[in-house]
């Protein structure tokens, strides 16, 4: 009876045969969808919890794995958990989508449709479908590694296990059982046990495979070259040999006992029984590489009691005799010299080769130092060898290593690597010639030219809930493991729906900058490096600083320029950047980002400039349009009609950062001639891009970005959560980064979700922005909100829509005062007229008020107009605080 892995069941029949294989294609063939649906980040979280668990040696599959594995590969113990070491690393999650990304470019590329800026369309990576993998077994590591390679690029995936170790796959899965729980992976993968050399199952591998896998020898490889199906693609990992190279005068100048170290360590990791396991050594002169020689000899008896010299089989035995008489016969010639720790001792052996060759090894820890005179020797040497040759290992100076690899890989090498780093996997490292996981995609496109048309945002409901729980349990995951701050707040396993997440506390201001840095410890979930940190600049109080890596904020830019590119500028227009910059402030630097990626010409003026220059600039540039807050926007207005300026036209405006009343628009429109105003973007500096608007987008709506965001409106007294259509405050969640997770964070902004579908056939949620929670005083019974104001300011002419509204108590009772700047200087007298005729407007306007007052439950509103830029500013980003509490001690 063998035992086998049926496609998420556990096995046992008397042999495999031919018309069992067919039955088991056929279920590959039915499973080939669900694989292909699932996002790849999904599939990297399930083998990431494999990995931890295979990393916990209390774990009972790592404690049979190390107990039963050393008697069935011939490893020791220690290298069977340097093994699974390795494993480990090749599942983590960061690892896998690295790997991805090196491989493919963009791990997006596996789940849809991606913009290609060289090719001005969209590109995708499709599985191939059914991929046969036929294990070498010599270094149970790769078993693994080439199913990874099988399950990270959405394939359908089937085992032949080695006959050298039918084990390790079976507990493999079992492991990957238990962590499975969505049952994303187990139902597409097989592992089978069936005989090399059996014709007829092998016929129906290597014809219904849409690709067949190959490691081994010779032989295997050709057995699997012949009788393929018409679209059945081979990749082949045939015999190869690797060696180090070790230049003479590097070798010199370097701490020798290490480099010896670092040598023998690639000569004793897996016995040798890797490709990547060097054969020979090469050093110029006969008596530099005697001295190595013997260098390498105590190097190796070093490592024995880091990964003690394993019980081998009496064939093995018998080799390692054989290849030692051979140096003994050499020895007496002449031309070689033998180093063993003693004649019935074979845990390691050195064998000085006078003459330049290159001889194959016969594995557990095996070395020939061979002597050259020159380069020409070592390249005349391995030219036979061509194509065999994999990896090589160089100790050399910069000119030295680019000389030498320039000549390897054109006699065909693979692989150029450090020393003691042969054993180990470095993403991007080509594997035999190839990219690993490109050879198990083929790639599709799409030549529409529609920039910014990502397919998640017109993806169905379904398909991005998915995905954004996918990427929203990775974040949790990481948190938990890496931010003190959260490990309490967070459930110990991942969520098992989006709905869940209204479960956790909701992250209030305070809470968020007191636990980081320089205020406090304890959100961030690793060090600093490849990072950047932003100032929040806020209108009030302490600024916050927050984290991102690199990657992150060119992420958050792409988002930025979505809404800039469908809804407002096209390519090559002129756009002046009125940001303000410096002072560790984010908006300039991310809008600039955002405007490079739409493909603008980009004048990066900034805000806080003397009001001349900005006109000037945009005079002599003959701008297309603008980005900047309202209040600049406002001032550039203003100073437009006070110096009569008739040859500036600001054809299109994107706003952020304040809230932009309608009279505002209106005023701006007005003035600067322009036919389209947009929010540029909703950003936050503490979460990111939030919010998008697409060309059927008007006044504050937004499309939510749903790759970088989960919105939630709730209730600002209960925290319950409110359905569509209804107003409360914004709860947000990034789902994108995790260097400082964002979960559940109050940003301080009134909203709703609105409820039907966008004319633009987009399905992301669109949510209607209202405003600042703050940007409301109450006053009796009355809301009195920034757009009340904004409207009644327009309606008295000389008043600029720079103004501020205060909360106030007069004798126990609410007083509204308003301080609004004119538009030019002016008298006492004048400001008097209009102060008086702002509050008749705002009693006209606001009946309640009046009613109020008229039952003396309110004060009498008050209003107080300003010189020109009299109001308080802040000096970062040029701001005016819009609304200040001045009762309960606000």
């Amino acid at each position: 009876m063998v035992k086998w892995y049926n496609f998420g069941s556990f096995e046992e029949s008397a042999a495999i045969t031919a018309e069992l294989m067919h039955a088991i294609f056929t279920t590959a063939r039915s499973r080939t969808a669900q694989i292909r649906e699932t996002p790849s980040g999904s599939l990297a979280a399930v083998l990431d919890r494999a990995g931890r668990r295979l990393a916990d040696p209390a774990d009972p599959v790592r404690q049979e794995i190390v107990a039963v594995m050393p008697g069935q590969l011939g490893f020791s113990q220690e290298m069977v958990v340097a093994g699974l070491e390795a494993i480990c690393w090749i599942l983590r999650y960061d690892n896998l989508m690295q790997r991805l990304a090196v491989d493919l470019d963009d791990p997006r590329y596996l789940d849809e449709f991606v913009w290609h800026e060289r090719f001005r369309g969209f590109v995708r990576a499709m599985p191939q479908g059914v991929v046969s993998h036929v294990s070498a077994g010599n270094v149970f590591v790769s078993a693994v590694d080439t199913l990874v390679q099988g399950i990270m690029t959405k394939n359908v995936n089937i085992l032949k296990m080695s006959s050298f170790d039918p084990v390790f796959p079976l507990l493999f899965a079992r492991l990957l059982e238990e962590c499975d729980q969505e049952r994303l992976i187990c139902p597409c993968l097989a592992l089978l046990p069936f005989k090399g050399g059996d014709r007829e199952i092998e016929a129906i591998v290597k014809e219904q495979s849409d690709v067949v896998i190959v490691y081994g020898g010779k032989e295997v490889v050709e057995i699997y070259r012949q009788g393929r199906g018409l679209h059945t693609k081979e990749v082949e990992y045939g015999p190869k040999y690797s060696l180090v190279v070790l230049d003479r005068e590097e070798l010199q100048s370097c701490d020798r006992e290490e480099v010896a170290l670092q040598v023998a360590r690639d000569f004793t990791m897996w016995e040798q029984a890797a490709c990547s396991s060097p054969h020979a050594v090469f050093i110029q002169g006969e008596e530099e590489a005697r001295r190595f020689a013997g260098e390498l000899a105590t190097a190796l008896e070093r490592l024995c009691g880091e990964f003690p010299f394993p019980r081998i089989n009496r064939d093995e035995q018998t080799e390692i005799t054989r290849v030692r008489e051979l140096a003994r016969v050499d020895q007496a010639l002449g031309t070689a010299e033998l180093l063993i720790p003693a004649a019935d001792d074979q845990r390691w052996t050195v064998i000085l080769e006078k003459h330049p060759c290159f001889k194959v090894s016969c594995q557990h820890r095996t070395a020939f130092v061979v002597a050259i005179n020159n380069d020409r020797e070592l390249y005349a040497t391995l030219e036979e060898q061509g194509k065999f040759i994999q990896s090589v290992g160089i100790l050399a100076d910069s000119r030295r290593l680019f000389e030498l690899s320039d000549r390897l890989v054109a006699l065909g090498a693979d692989r150029i690597t450090e020393i003691g780093r042969m054993h180990k996997r470095k993403h991007g490292t080509p594997h035999d010639g190839t990219r690993g996981l490109a050879e198990l995609v083929r790639w599709v496109s799409v030549g529409h030219e529609r920039r910014f048309h990502d397919p998640f945002d017109f993806a169905d409901e379904a398909t991005r809930r998915a995905r954004t729980l996918g990427r929203l349990n990775q974040v949790l995951e990481t948190a938990r493991r890496h931010s003190p701050f959260y490990r309490e707040r967070l459930p110990v396993g991942p969520l098992a729906d989006l709905g869940q997440l209204a479960t956790l506390p909701i992250l209030e201001p305070d809470q968020f900058r007191s636990h980081l840095p320089p205020y406090g410890e304890g959100l961030l979930t690793g060090p600093l490096g490849s990072s950047i940190s932003f100032s929040s600049g806020g209108t009030t109080g302490k600024p916050k600083f927050v984290y991102r890596t690199l990657e992150e904020t060119r992420r958050n830019a792409a988002g930025i320029a979505k809404g800039l590119g469908l809804g407002l500028f096209n390519e090559g227009e002129v756009v002046a950047n009125l940001f303000f910059a410096g002072n560790m402030w984010a908006s300039f630097i991310s809008i600039n980002m955002a405007l490079e990626l739409i493909g603008a010409h980009i004048l990066p003026i900034g805000g806080h400039v003397p009001m001349e220059n900005i006109i000037s600039f945009l005079r002599a540039f003959k701008v297309d349009g603008a980005v900047s807050i309202p209040s600049v926007l406002v001032g550039i207005a203003q100073y437009v009609e006070k110096n009569n300026i008739t040859d500036l036209t600001i054809r299109k405006i994107g706003y952020g950062g304040e809230h932009m009343p309608e009279a505002t628009r209106q005023y701006v429109a007005s003035v600067l001639k322009t036919e389209l105003i947009r929010s540029a973007s909703y950003a936050i500096n503490d979460t990111g891009t939030v919010g998008y608007q697409c060309p059927a987008c008007t006044g504050s709506v937004h499309h939510l970005n749903e790759e970088l965001h989960i919105l939630e409106i709730v209730d600002p007294e209960t925290g319950r959560l409110l359905p569509p259509g209804e107003i409360g405050t914004i709860i947000l969640t990034n789902v994108d980064r995790t260097l400082m997770p964002v979960i559940r964070y109050n940003v301080g902004d009134r909203g709703r979700i609105v409820p039907g579908d966008c004319p633009c056939g987009r399905t992301s949620l669109r949510f209607e922005l209202l405003g600042r929670s703050d940007e409301v005083v109450v006053i009796g019974a009355d809301n009195v909100s920034i757009d009340a104001v904004a409207t009644c300011v327009a309606q008295v002419e000389g008043l600029s829509q720079n103004f501020v509204i205060h909360g106030r108590q007069q004798e126990g009772l609410d007083l509204l005062l308003i301080r609004v700047e004119s538009l030019e200087p002016l008298t006492a007298e004048t400001k008097e007229r209009l102060s008086r005729c702002l509050v008749e407007t705002l009693l006209r306007e606001k009946p309640v008020i009046a009613t109020n007052l008229a039952s003396g439950t309110v004060a009498r509103p008050l209003a107080e107009v300003l010189e020109p830029g009299e109001l308080p500013r802040n000096p970062k980003t040029g701001k005016i605080k819009r609304v200040v509490e001045e009762r309960h001690g606000g």
